[in-house]
């Protein structure tokens, strides 16, 4: 595998441009329900922010259903798209929407008949119980509408238009916040109003996204899948499984934690963890921004059999999430600004409390975003098994590591949180040390990406400058020649490269000229796949090859070059996606 001419400039590139979309959108979802959170503590009290956090458990069910059913449909959609298989994603499409409407009906029925039944499992303190019926009693109206935006978000910012989530999402964050105020301080319906936010959140985020669906640049059709839709069924349950497992255990440990912290804390403590468990879910919008970006992008480059640029994307993820995670932790460690957003005076003993918890509290987040980005690293592998294994441990470790040190005298009950959470990615890089080398394929510690390919490859990132360029053409017909690549389509995708790479070289405008576009083609025995992608202005040089006769220039000869390589390989295909121009060809093995 020749890799030592590669660099991170487009995969980044394409991580930065999804990441800063997918941040925005997170952080308008979660500040919008940790919204909720604020108005009720301001309004109704701090019991009521207490109460909202003890059924946060079954909103994260009601995730980890969305997870199960949409995430593997959004992954293999993904490597779908990469691989250009695009009956496969409109049925795998299809099928998944008509699984969460399905199961979001059911459910939401089944927690609105047996909701005061589900408060009553989760707490024995009356004064928090009847408040925490009312806000899952009303929730529970519209379970249907947050899975289905869940899964419209993630289909559409694979499809590389982040920003249109981000759109959605910010304009449901802005309606659920009017929505508050108005229930909330107008018609003082509390807890109940903070629910029907939540709600109309979600339902501005489906008509604004299902509106995109219908346009003609969207990769996604309604095609009745018939009996095949058991088989996606399967698979996207096989694919979503991992992550699911991760969440529900996640639902079950702020479930647990919750009955430690007020055993051996009382109401005061919890109130505090619930303030602790906003602020991780805050630095949780930074890390499901970089988890997102990494399954649209690794699934696209896993599909295109791209694992030198997986390799980049993860090293790059863990940087960016590092630097996002940090300014969480910062915020933290100023005195007195979070006590006061969810309605504690500043000066008082609850405050001081609140600060020196918050300092704590921070150091777990690092530890904690690491073993995230690798967990995601796994499944988008479909190393299914060091998936569950890690999710397990890092629930088994946190739950066990704060009841042992709240068990403890001299040692208070947070710092159970960061030796959790530290213990977690030591296990978590010994496991996967240790299975790198007992495995029989050849995978990376720690990540687990193999390191063996299916075939020869060619991986290179070329300057933009005719010298570069030819270099660049001279080494790929080597590099043919040396795979024993048949003559005839070692013609044909010589051909190609030339014209494209060429026209990439030559037409691309602005800054980014000073850098790089990459190469990257493998040879096995399906064939020859070559992709290119460049950060220049969209251009689509497979319609522009296409073009009838009467719009190809007054001598003739405008896109000529691109009109040849379009005859002679008709598997070719341009996406522009996450910022960049993708070309995609494939030459049959003869």
């Amino acid at each position: 595998m020749e890799k030592g001419h590669r660099n991170s400039f487009i995969v980044s590139k394409a991580l930065k441009t999804f990441v800063m979309a997918a941040v925005l959108t997170a952080a308008a979802s979660q500040l919008a329900h940790t919204a909720d959170s604020m108005i009720v503590g301001h309004v109704v009290g701090t019991d009521a922010v207490s109460a909202i956090n003890l059924v946060l458990p079954l909103v994260e069910v009601l995730n980890c259903m969305a997870f199960l059913i949409c995430f593997g449909a959004n992954a293999m959609c993904a490597q779908a798209i990469g691989s250009h298989d695009m009956d496969k994603v409109a049925r795998t499409f299809t099928s998944t929407i008509i699984m969460v409407m399905t199961l979001g009906l059911a459910v939401a029925m089944g927690i609105s008949l047996f909701s005061r039944e589900i408060v009553e499992l989760m707490s024995d303190e009356p004064r928090l119980n009847e408040m925490a019926y009312d806000y899952i009693h009303t929730y529970a109206m519209g379970a249907w509408l947050q899975m289905m935006s869940y899964g419209l978000c993630l289909f559409v910012a694979t499809d590389g238009r982040p920003r249109m989530v981000t759109i959605a999402v910010v304009a449901g964050a802005a309606v659920n916040i009017l929505v508050d105020f108005l229930t909330i301080s107008v018609l003082g319906m509390g807890v109940d109003g903070a629910a029907l936010g939540s709600l109309s959140m979600f339902a501005v985020n489906i008509i604004i996204l299902a509106a995109y669906l219908h346009k003609p640049g969207s990769s996604y059709r309604l095609k009745w899948p018939g009996k095949s839709i058991v088989n996606v069924f399967r698979e996207n349950v096989k694919e979503g499984a991992p992550i699911t497992v991760s969440n529900s255990l996640m639902a079950i440990t702020i479930m647990l934690i919750n009955d430690i912290v007020l055993r051996y804390l009382g109401s005061d403590g919890l109130f505090i963890w619930s303030v602790c468990l906003q602020m991780l879910l805050l630095s949780y919008v930074f890390i499901d921004g970089v988890i997102e970006s990494m399954f649209a992008i690794g699934g696209v480059l896993v599909g295109e059999r791209d694992l030198r640029g997986l390799e980049i994307l993860v090293r790059q993820a863990l940087i960016i999430i590092a630097a996002l995670v940090a300014l969480v932790i910062v915020v933290m460690y100023v005195p007195g600004v979070v006590g006061n957003l969810f309605g504690v005076e500043s000066g008082t003993e609850l405050s001081v409390e609140l600060n020196r918890v918050l300092r704590i509290f921070a150091l777990m987040l690092i530890p904690f975003a690491v073993t995230q980005i690798l967990l995601s690293t796994y499944q988008i592998l479909g190393h299914d098994k060091a998936s569950v294994i890690t999710a397990t441990a890092q629930t088994i470790m946190l739950v066990i590591g704060v009841w042992a040190v709240a068990e403890m005298e001299g040692i208070e009950l947070w710092w159970g949180f960061v030796l959790s959470c530290v213990l977690v990615l030591l296990f978590q890089v010994g496991f996967t040390t240790l299975r790198s080398r007992l495995v029989k394929a050849h995978v990376s510690p720690i990540t687990m990406i193999p390191q063996d390919t299916a075939g020869p490859t060619f991986d290179r990132s070329v300057e933009y400058d005719i010298k570069n360029v030819c270099k660049a053409l001279s080494d790929i017909k080597a590099f043919l020649k040396e795979s024993m690549v048949p003559t005839n389509n070692a013609i044909k995708i010589n051909v190609c490269c030339e014209e494209l790479m060429t026209n990439i070289a030559t037409h691309s405008r602005g800054k980014i000229t000073s850098r790089t576009f990459d190469v990257h083609i493998q040879v096995n025995k399906e064939g020859i796949f070559v992709t290119l992608k460049d950060a220049g202005k969209p251009f689509d040089p497979v319609r522009a090859g296409k073009m009838a006769d009467p719009n190809i220039g007054a001598n003739g000869y405008e896109h000529l070059g691109l009109r040849m390589v379009t005859s002679i390989i008709p598997d070719i295909s341009y996406k522009y996606m996450y910022g960049q121009n993708t070309v995609f060809i494939w030459q049959k093995a003869e």
